[in-house]
C-alpha cells in the first residue's frame, strides 16, 4: 500500500468585490435601490444627483402650500372611523379629564386629520364651522399635538419634521433653515443651493439630509386600515397593437452621475493624499453605475424569457405553464443564482394587473394558478353569487375576500374584473335584488 503524498489539483472560484456588488445591486428591489444610492450619494462626494422632474418630491408626499385651498375642504377629509388611529389616540385622551366640549371639539378634530395625519384647517373657520371659541379649538388642538405618534397634528411637513427634531432635542440652527426653506431643493438635488444661501460646507448639508430623512413625514403611516394593497411595480410590461414592451419602472430613481466639481479637484488637487480619497470614490462611482446598467439589463433578459414562456397568461387566456428557474437560466444562459437574485423582491406590473415575479415560477404542470385572469374572474362569480342580494358586496370587500384565499389583487383590479365578467356595481346590484 502507497502512502506516499498526493497532490490534488482543486478548482474553486472566488468572487471578486466588483462581482460581490454587482450581485448585491441586482438582488434590490426599486425601493431598496434608491435608498442604497441615496445613502451612497450621502457619503460620496464624487456621486452626484441631478434634478429629474419624474422623482418623487416632499411635496408628494403632501403639498404644505396655503396658496391655493380647496372651497370645500371638509369634503377632502378622509373617514378614520375604521382606522387604529383614532382608537390609539382616544385612548390617550381617557386618561385625562375634559369637559364635554372639549371632548366633542377634539374627538372631530380628530376626524378632520388628513391622509398624513396633519390637521390642516384654519382654527378660525374650524371654530365657526364647529359652533365654539377659537380659544377651546387652540386649547384642543395643544392637548392633541402632544399626543403620540410624534408629529401627530401638524399643520404642515415642515412644521412635522421640526416638531420631530425638537422632541429627539437634535434641532440646529442648520436643520431648522434647511427644513423651513429647502425642502425643494432636496427634492431637487440642489445641494451646491443650499450650500451657497447657507453658507455650510457640502458634507455638512449631506448629514443634515441624512438626519432628514430619518424622520416620518406622515406620522399617521401605519394606522390607516384602506384594503387597497400600494405596490409599486419594478417591471411594466405593455401590450400595444400586437406586439409586448418591456421597460424597468425606474424613472424616479433619479439621475445619478460624477460630480464634476470633485471630479474636476480630483484631477488639479496637489495633496496626493486628497487625490487618492477622491480616486476611491471615482472608482466606487463608477462601479455601482456599472453594475445599475447591467441590473438593468439582467432583469430585461429574464422578463422577456419569461414572457415568451408565458403569453397566454399574460393576455388572460390560460393558467401558468410550468417554469423553473433553470428553464429561464437555460434560455438566456445565465447561472440559476443569478435568475433568483433577478427575480429577488421585484414586481411585474402587466396588462390584467401586478403579479410577484417569483410566483410565476411553477415546479411542475400539477401546480394550478389561482392568481390567473381566468381563475380570479371564477373565483369573483362564486363569492358574489353567494353574497346577500340586500347587502351586496363591495369591491374593496370582494378583495379582502379573495385575499383570504390567497389572492392577492387591488380593488381597482376587482372591479375592472366584475365589469368584464357582465356583474354590475354594488348600488346597482342592490336596486336590481330590490
Amino acid at each position: 500500500m502507497n502512502f506516499s503524498p498526493k497532490t490534488t489539483l482543486v478548482q474553486t472560484q472566488t468572487l471578486s468585490q466588483t462581482q460581490l456588488q454587482s450581485l448585491k445591486i441586482l438582488s434590490l428591489d426599486n425601493f431598496e435601490l434608491n435608498n442604497f444610492l441615496q445613502n451612497e450619494y450621502i457619503e460620496n462626494p464624487l456621486l452626484d444627483y441631478n434634478e429629474n422632474s419624474n422623482l418623487p418630491s416632499w411635496n408628494q408626499y403632501v403639498s404644505y402650500s396655503s396658496a391655493k385651498e380647496d372651497e370645500d375642504i371638509y369634503k377632502e377629509i378622509p373617514d378614520f372611523s375604521e382606522s387604529g388611529i383614532k382608537e390609539f389616540l382616544l385612548d390617550q385622551l381617557n386618561q385625562r379629564d375634559f369637559s364635554d366640549l372639549q371632548w366633542a371639539a377634539m374627538q372631530t378634530m380628530i376626524d378632520c386629520l388628513d391622509d398624513c395625519g396633519y390637521f390642516k384647517l384654519s382654527l378660525k373657520d374650524f371654530s365657526q364651522w364647529l359652533g365654539v371659541d377659537i380659544s377651546t379649538v387652540k386649547y384642543c388642538l395643544d392637548i392633541l399635538s402632544s399626543l403620540e405618534p410624534l408629529g401627530i397634528f401638524s399643520k404642515d411637513l415642515p412644521h412635522c419634521l421640526l416638531r420631530q427634531l425638537e422632541a429627539r432635542q437634535e434641532l440646529t440652527p442648520e436643520l431648522n433653515q434647511i427644513i423651513r426653506y429647502h425642502l425643494d431643493d432636496i427634492a431637487a438635488g440642489k445641494i451646491n443651493t443650499i450650500t451657497q444661501k447657507l453658507s455650510m460646507s457640502t458634507q455638512d448639508v449631506r448629514k443634515c439630509i441624512a438626519k432628514i430623512r430619518e424622520l416620518n413625514p406622515r406620522p399617521i403611516s401605519g394606522f390607516l386600515t384602506d384594503s387597497t394593497d400600494y405596490i409599486v411595480p419594478d417591471i411594466l410590461m405593455d401590450y400595444q397593437d400586437g406586439s409586448w414592451t418591456i421597460r424597468l419602472n425606474d424613472q424616479w430613481i433619479g439621475n445619478y452621475s460624477l460630480c464634476d466639481y470633485y471630479l474636476n479637484m480630483m484631477h488639479t488637487s496637489q495633496s496626493p493624499e486628497l487625490k487618492e480619497y477622491f480616486r476611491q470614490k471615482y472608482n466606487r462611482v463608477q462601479l455601482i453605475m456599472h453594475s445599475i446598467e447591467q441590473r438593468r439589463e439582467t432583469i430585461l433578459k429574464i422578463t422577456s424569457a419569461v414572457l415568451e414562456r408565458q403569453k397566454d397568461y399574460f393576455t388572460g387566456n390560460s393558467t401558468l405553464k410550468p417554469m423553473t428557474l433553470a428553464d429561464i437560466a437555460s434560455d438566456i444562459s445565465m447561472h440559476t443564482s443569478t435568475i433568483s437574485r433577478g427575480i429577488k423582491n421585484k414586481y411585474l406590473q402587466y396588462p390584467f394587473g401586478v403579479v410577484y415575479l417569483k410566483d410565476l415560477f411553477t415546479s411542475s404542470a400539477g401546480k394550478k394558478d389561482n392568481n390567473s385572469p381566468i381563475a380570479v374572474k371564477k373565483q369573483l362569480k362564486t363569492i358574489i353569487a353567494s353574497e346577500n342580494p340586500n347587502n351586496p358586496y363591495s369591491d374593496s370587500t370582494l378583495s379582502n375576500l379573495l385575499k383570504q384565499k390567497g389572492i392577492k389583487i387591488s380593488r381597482r383590479t376587482v372591479a375592472k374584473y366584475r365589469e368584464e365578467i357582465g356583474i354590475k356595481n354594488t348600488y346597482d346590484r342592490k336596486i336590481y335584488n330590490e
